[in-house]
């Protein structure tokens, strides 16, 4: 049996190529592919996309008078608390939470946790069903 999984390993491992592996030498990458540089006919690179990021304000309003609030999701691993890993938000003078996070590229699902109770975004219609009975809002990058 091992040295099946060493033949599949190896046979996956043959259909890799490195990126630029049909390209002649001595041929600029940009010039190959319409000006974009990625080698790969315009389309997006993922090296590309990876390097791609948000800063996303996140805003609570109407709990003024809580004592904490922190914002959790899948980029922070859903800790519920600052003191794990969620990221803590800041009380204005206008009584609204806020909060500025950097996100990589893509769809991230997140919550508030307020004085230690779990909620989505009132102000964020952008949602999907959490399994749990609620909602994880949706922040978009780009």
């Amino acid at each position: 049996m091992p040295r099946a999984l060493v033949l599949v390993v190896l046979a996956v491992l043959a259909g890799c190529h490195p990126p630029g592996w049909d390209r002649a030498p001595g041929v600029d990458a940009a010039a190959a592919d319409g000006g974009t540089g990625d080698g790969d006919g315009g389309a997006v690179d993922g090296a590309v996309d990876a390097l791609v990021t948000c800063a996303r304000t996140f805003r609570l309003e109407g709990h003024g008078g809580a004592q904490t609030a922190v914002v959790t999701g899948d980029f922070v691993g859903w800790a519920g608390t600052a003191g794990d890993g969620a990221i803590a938000m800041t009380l204005g003078g206008d009584a609204a939470w806020t909060a500025t996070h950097t996100l990589a590229a893509g769809v991230h699902q997140y919550r508030f946790v307020v004085d230690a109770v779990w909620m989505e975004d009132p102000a964020n219609s952008d949602r999907v069903p959490n399994g749990l009975g609620g909602y994880n809002s949706l922040a978009r990058c780009p």
